[in-house]
């Protein structure tokens, strides 16, 4: 697989990915305290409220959509209001200051993501209208070769696979020509010009769970001929295609995946019983950021119930693995969980940070910032000490 999708597993990710569930709404809450900025999460959290059927999925879309905003991602952010305005029906205000929220949006430097700040009001309310969100789970063939391109598909989340083919004329066999991957913000679908019929050209299967906007080439073409803006915009879309995105995607994806990066911590958890000690744990974090992190404790320690640490005040002390630096930074214990990993009950806290001194986090940031060259570095650094 393409090395543009990450392998490295948070356990905010595997919860995004759905391969951890949060058994109640309560224990969502006190995960969101401690990425209160993830939209991610935000998102999945509405996703579980809309399947209880309560309004409140509304304002947790709504609070997603914002957030996708400010991360410069208006493709999600639209997917989001598209599920809150399927619950509360918005009003001209309401649609006019996203609308105003998503033109003034600096996407990230993707053709589809800068598609949508481009969009006029009236074109943003008539292509919601029509775009549909689809999910798929793993393995799923979604598209084969030779099937009739009748639609357009904008990846929301996921990965995909697409095996290219071209034929050959001498005996009309085919044969393969390249495999690539799809991932966020890709498009797929050979739907323009308009009026001319295609057959696709590869087969496109699902790698992980993926979710899509779609729209059927017949309902974007009477768009497209009422609005023209969006017939050019559409146009240049279409023609962009495939080849220049992956290239910005692939720096883009990697930053913002490297708050997964790992490193070894301590922990001080302070008693409130006046006279008994601290307790003194360690581990390594699963997803780091300036606000907070996931401590994975492992299955060496006999705690009793891990939510019983929840609201105590912490000391962390962080050991980078690319130099010799320690970081002491002051919080407190938002949640925590115990997961099963390999067969054994493993413990694991998010941790909100409280105080943390300037120098402390200029470090933190350059740590989870850093180039693609120091990430690589502190990867392999991490897993030669796994190995030991």
């Amino acid at each position: 697989m393409n090395d543009r999708i990450d392998r490295q597993d948070s356990v905010a990710t595997r919860i995004i990915d759905g391969s951890i569930t949060i058994d109640s709404v309560e224990e969502f809450k006190d995960l969101l305290k401690a990425f209160p900025n993830n939209p991610r999460l935000h998102r999945v959290f509405a996703d579980r409220l809309l399947e209880e059927k309560s309004i409140n999925a509304a304002e947790e879309y709504k609070a997603s959509a914002k957030l996708f905003i400010e991360a410069g991602m208006p493709l999600q952010a639209i997917t989001c209001k598209i599920f809150e305005w399927r619950i509360i029906r918005p009003s001209k205000e309401e649609g006019l200051a996203f609308h105003s929220d998503l033109c003034e949006c600096n996407p990230q430097n993707i053709e589809v993501q800068k598609f949508f700040t481009k969009l006029a009001y009236e074109e943003m309310i008539a292509l919601t209208a029509k775009i549909v969100p689809h999910n798929y789970p793993a393995n799923s063939m979604l598209k084969k070769f030779g099937d009739e391109e009748n639609e357009l598909c904008f990846v929301i989340s996921g990965a995909l696979e697409e095996t290219n083919y071209h034929r050959l004329e001498a005996d009309e066999k085919v044969k393969k020509k390249s495999t690539t991957n799809l991932i966020e913000s890709d498009i797929f679908g050979e739907i323009y010009p308009f009026e001319e019929d295609k057959l696709s050209e590869s087969d496109i299967e699902s790698i992980t769970r993926v979710e899509l906007l779609k729209i059927s080439k017949l309902k974007l073409t009477a768009l497209c001929g009422e609005h023209p803006n969006l017939n050019l915009l559409m146009r240049n879309l279409c023609k962009y295609r495939f080849e220049s995105n992956r290239e910005r995607h692939s720096k883009t994806i990697r930053k913002a995946t490297r708050h997964q990066l790992p490193m070894q911590v301590n922990l001080k958890i302070f008693q409130e019983e006046s006279g008994k000690p601290p307790l003194n744990l360690s581990g390594f974090t699963d997803d780091i950021s300036l606000g907070g992190t996931c401590v994975v404790l492992g299955a060496k320690y006999q705690i009793g119930d891990i939510s019983h640490l929840t609201g105590k005040n912490v000391k962390i002390q962080m050991s980078l693995p690319i130099e010799s630096i320690s970081l002491n930074i002051l919080g407190i214990i938002v949640w925590g969980k115990e997961i099963p990993v390999e067969g054994k009950n493993t413990a694991i806290v998010g941790v909100q940070f409280k105080e943390i001194n300037h120098v402390d986090r200029g470090i933190l940031k350059g740590y989870c910032f850093g180039s693609e060259a120091e990430q690589n570095l502190i990867w392999s650094l991490w897993n030669s000490l796994m190995e030991k």
